[in-house]
């Protein structure tokens, strides 16, 4: 079911609503996603196909303290706000370069959030406007999210054969935003890769990386 062009997102178990995160689509079709939390944002892995899988201190990591936020700008740049860097010369933004938005059609996933056992229940209710993804029915397993952008009218075709949305789920919900071209979807699940819960969200920015450069 498509919703507005701006929500928050909740999530649901039984009668408890928690907070989640917000999201917001641009005139130009960028889309910002924040989440409902305050802490620190630190990188703890880079995947690179040219230089593998690097942990700090491969890779170096500036902590951030604030609300954790994700963009994806229409030119194909995705954004954390968490930074790191080759070196401590080239520190910025945690960066993957992908499609432009415009050029996407079938379904890509977007990133992955990994949830904690614990989170913060909401203080207010959901409006008409928002996203609820319901866990009522989920299995006692860890859960994660995972968000996809697909042209308009994707999501209809997937429900309609009642396919799992992503392979390895065991469990699944899915609600969407669309803008004029483009349909966003979440897809709460329980994944079959998944036995433990972090103690903490998990963001994972999927794509090709984009170091930042020595300032001039």
């Amino acid at each position: 079911m498509a919703r507005p062009k701006s929500a928050k997102v909740y999530i649901k178990r039984g009668e408890k609503l928690y907070s989640f995160m917000w999201a917001n689509v641009g005139p130009d079709g960028s889309v910002m996603l924040g989440f409902s939390f305050h802490g620190k944002e630190e990188v703890e892995l880079v995947l690179d196909k040219e230089l593998g899988e690097l942990r700090p201190p491969a890779v170096v990591t500036k902590e951030t303290i604030g609300r954790p936020k994700i963009s994806f700008h229409s030119s194909g740049h995705y954004k954390l706000t968490a930074k790191m860097g080759k070196n401590l010369d080239e520190v910025d933004r945690a960066t993957i370069a992908g499609p432009r938005l415009t050029d996407i059609i079938d379904p890509r996933r977007m990133v992955e959030i990994l949830i904690p056992k614990v989170l913060p229940e909401a203080t207010e209710k959901p409006t008409e406007l928002d996203i609820v993804l319901d866990a009522t029915s989920s299995p006692d397993m860890p859960l994660r999210c995972t968000i996809s952008c697909m042209s308009k009218g994707r999501l209809a075709s997937i429900v309609e054969k009642n396919e799992k949305f992503v392979d390895t789920s065991l469990w699944e919900f899915i609600h969407a935003l669309e803008n004029e071209t483009h349909e966003w979807v979440w897809t709460l699940r329980g994944s079959r890769n998944d036995e433990v819960y972090l103690d903490r969200f998990g963001i994972f920015l999927l794509g090709d990386v984009k170091w930042g450069q020595p300032a001039q």
